[in-house]
């Protein structure tokens, strides 16, 4: 449900009003695990222009129990040295985004982890100076700790599930290879389709997208 609260702009003489979404609190939450590694340009689109959009444009984190997993294709090598797909590079960002994930909210936490996969560098200040968010705890977390420390946890969690390629997407605690090209080519509508499923119940602006993006190619 929404109200509209109408503001006087005494200033220019002009009503304004804005939908303010009402939640409820006791709403259930459908559980959402994302497996992504922070340079994999499949796992950079997704995040960007499906999970992040549904979440908070269509304002589907309220009714989402979302865990953000990023390892993704890393391995420990024989030596015991972590390695990532991409290089040194990503394993840096993912224990960057490790560390946002240890220090911050669900809500405040994406806003950071997708500002950043908007590129391959690290632009945590400039994100933290757009939203306006204190990331002090996030730069001692990362300066205190090895890359493996802050890494293993994820690593622990990645090697429970059996997927082929990211970016891999659990619904309710499950991995099911069958549902990723819908989840990732049409989050929202597929995130809604589930919602209903379990719940029996409908979330607003669940109409099929006109749009969809097409991540189909893993890796």
């Amino acid at each position: 449900m929404k109200e509209l609260i109408c503001l006087l702009l005494l200033g220019f003489g002009l009503l304004g009003c804005i939908a303010k979404r009402n939640h409820d609190p006791d709403a259930p939450k459908l559980p959402i695990t994302l497996y992504y590694e922070a340079l994999c340009p499949y796992c950079m689109e997704f995040v960007t222009t499906q999970l992040n959009p549904s979440m908070t444009r269509m304002d589907r984190l309220p009714y989402t129990d979302l865990t953000l997993v990023p390892y993704g294709n890393a391995k420990v090598n024989e030596a015991g040295e972590l390695t990532c797909q991409h290089g040194e590079d990503e394993c840096e960002l993912n224990a960057w985004h490790g560390c946002i994930l240890e220090h911050n909210n669900k809500t405040i936490s994406l806003k950071l982890i997708a500002c950043m996969m908007r590129g391959r560098k690290n632009n945590l200040d400039r994100c933290a100076k757009r939203y306006n968010i204190d990331v002090s705890a996030v730069k001692e977390c990362k300066k205190a700790r090895s890359v493996d420390e802050i890494l293993k946890k994820y690593g622990e969690a990645t090697a429970q599930v059996a997927f082929h390629g990211v970016p891999a997407i659990a619904v309710d605690n499950a991995y099911d290879e069958t549902d990723q090209e819908s989840l990732s080519d049409n989050f929202d509508q597929t995130f809604c389709a589930k919602y209903k499923a379990k719940f029996n119940k409908s979330l607003e602006n669940c109409e099929p997208s006109a749009r969809s993006n097409t991540i189909r190619t893993k890796h």
